[in-house]
């Protein structure tokens, strides 16, 4: 193999690496990133990193030079290169631009949430000192609806950690386009840290997943719910899999809840929120939990209005017809 040959090959590698490792130290050196990554979740993107330098290498050098595709890297710098020279990026440069903040942005929270779920779900377990005292009222409110909903935010945090940090044809999750709109990111990153916390600031938060409805009873009832609502949240990201992650489009789902409504995890999610204000139940909390349920149906909105220039998501929305309630909305 010549040299031109091996230069040829390496250059989306390269352009990848380059890109990856800057993430890798913006993570170290940047104050916010520094005191948010847990030590897990920076050890994780550091291997991942690793992986790729060590793997790509050997793909890339393997790889007949007339499969060599475009890396996102590549188109990355030729947008960098077209900005300074005051041209227009096309379509598949500003798409990996994007999609380059998206994973930066939200694979570390996701890290950061799948890691606490970890551990707050080998907390529980450890509490478990026999399965006979599990069959009790008390017992369930107080051991297995926390075991529950940690377990299921864990599928959900991990599945979406994954999405973000993986794209691959045989995934079958490349990306076909990002949100372009400067309000689908707002409505997006204002869910998550650290904006979320800018905003609970002004807004407060008044919803709890642990909630205790006023008795015992009640308490059991209405955490019951709150479990299949929860379920039906993350029965979402399990259909989605590999796709998972915000602001991008992946590919249409259409199975599982996708079945049935376009939007199963916001309304189930805001659904939950709702039934757990009922202990504190004020005019605050009334107006806090309608501003954040605005924004989510704000981000049901710019995505429809951003996948709805996918032919895919066209024939989907003829097929399943409603947003949240099945002949009503």
């Amino acid at each position: 193999m010549n040299i031109k040959n091996i230069q040829y090959k390496l250059k989306p590698y390269f352009a990848n690496i380059i890109l990856i490792w800057f993430g890798f130290f913006l993570y170290k050196t940047i104050s916010y990133y520094k005191n948010f990554i847990t030590e897990k979740a920076l050890t994780t993107i550091f291997l991942l990193s690793l992986a790729y330098t060590i793997i790509g290498f050997s793909y890339y050098l393997a790889i007949p030079k007339e499969k060599i595709k475009e890396s996102k890297g590549l188109r990355i710098f030729r947008f960098i290169k077209k900005i300074i020279k005051l041209t227009k990026p096309n379509f598949k440069e500003k798409t990996a631009v994007l999609f380059a903040l998206v994973k930066f942005f939200f694979l570390p929270i996701m890290l950061n949430f799948s890691f606490q779920n970890f551990y707050f779900l080998k907390n529980q377990i450890s509490q478990i000192t026999s399965i006979s005292t599990l069959f009790s009222i008390s017992s369930f409110n107080l051991i297995l609806f926390p075991l529950a909903i940690g377990f299921l935010f864990f599928i959900d945090t991990t599945i979406f950690a994954f999405g973000y940090a993986f794209e691959a044809g045989f995934l079958k999750n490349k990306i076909r386009s990002v949100e372009p709109t400067f309000l689908g990111w707002a409505v997006a990153i204002a869910c998550y840290p650290p904006f979320n916390g800018f905003l609970t600031n002004h807004l407060h938060w008044y919803a709890n997943d642990y909630a205790f409805f006023y008795n015992n009873p009640l308490t059991f009832i209405l955490r019951l719910i709150i479990i299949i609502l929860i379920s039906i949240y993350v029965s979402a990201t399990i259909a989605l899999f590999t796709k998972s992650s915000n602001l991008t489009n992946r590919g249409i789902v259409s199975k599982g809840p996708y079945a049935i409504i376009r939007h199963p995890a916001y309304i189930s999610k805001n659904i939950a929120w709702w039934l757990t204000l009922i202990p504190v139940i004020s005019i605050y909390a009334i107006i806090s939990m309608s501003v954040w349920t605005i924004i989510y149906h704000l981000r049901t909105i710019t995505e429809e209005n951003h996948l709805g220039k996918d032919p895919d998501y066209q024939e989907y929305i003829k097929k399943v017809k409603y947003r949240y309630i099945p002949g009503v909305y």
